[in-house]
Parts: C-alpha cells; structure tokens; sequence
C-alpha cells in the first residue's frame, strides 16, 4: 500500500523536517531584534531505521556561536533568513504536489480497475 511504501516515508519525513526548519526559521526572524540572539539552524540526515528499510529523517537544531554581525551580539540576517524561508517553502510545494501526484495515479489506477 502507497502510505507503507518507502517513498511516502520519505515524502511525509521530508514534510516534517521541513516544518521544523520553517519553526527555526521564523524563530529566528522573530528575534531580529534581540539582543545576543544567536540564530538556529537545521540539518538533515536520513537514517536506516530498521531492518525493514523504514527510513527516518533526523533533524539537528544547532546554534551559531561563532559570529555576530551586530554590535549587540545578535547574529540573525533578515535577507538570509528570508531567502532560507522561501526555499524552504518551495521545498514543501514540491513535496505536496509530489504527494498530489501519488494520490491522482492511485485515484486513476483504482477507477480503471473498477471498469
């Protein structure tokens, strides 16, 4: 079935770890403004999860110590964030339409069977 299929996993653990990366994201551009705000960033890693060949995505939130860009310690860059944000979300229209597009070929598969 299409929902125990390693490829939804994939597609539904992609949406997932795209939703935190969309949270840490906006997290950041919230606290433009902050002082000693140090801006957050994810990263990604697929993972065999098991013997059956469930596959995991493993998001990893890490902070940026290292700079600052202003006088007051806050390291958060609104056009970097903003352009992050916005690929981001052409990640999850992707993945959407890609899960769409699963459910038309099921929805096609099972209507001509049904003839």
């Amino acid at each position: 079935m299409f929902f125990d299929s390693k490829q939804f996993a994939v597609m539904r653990g992609g949406l997932e770890g795209l939703a935190i990366q969309q949270q840490t994201i906006l997290h950041n551009l919230a606290n433009l403004d902050t002082p000693g705000y140090k801006a957050r960033s994810v990263s990604f890693e697929n993972v065999l999860k098991d013997s059956k060949n469930r596959y995991d995505l493993k998001a990893h939130i890490y902070t940026d110590d290292a700079t600052s860009i202003r006088p007051d310690g806050n390291n958060v860059d609104a056009d970097t964030e903003s352009l992050k944000l916005y690929q981001n979300y052409v990640q999850q229209l992707y993945l959407y339409q890609k899960i769409s597009g699963q459910f038309s070929n099921l929805r096609y598969v099972m209507n001509q069977s049904a003839k």
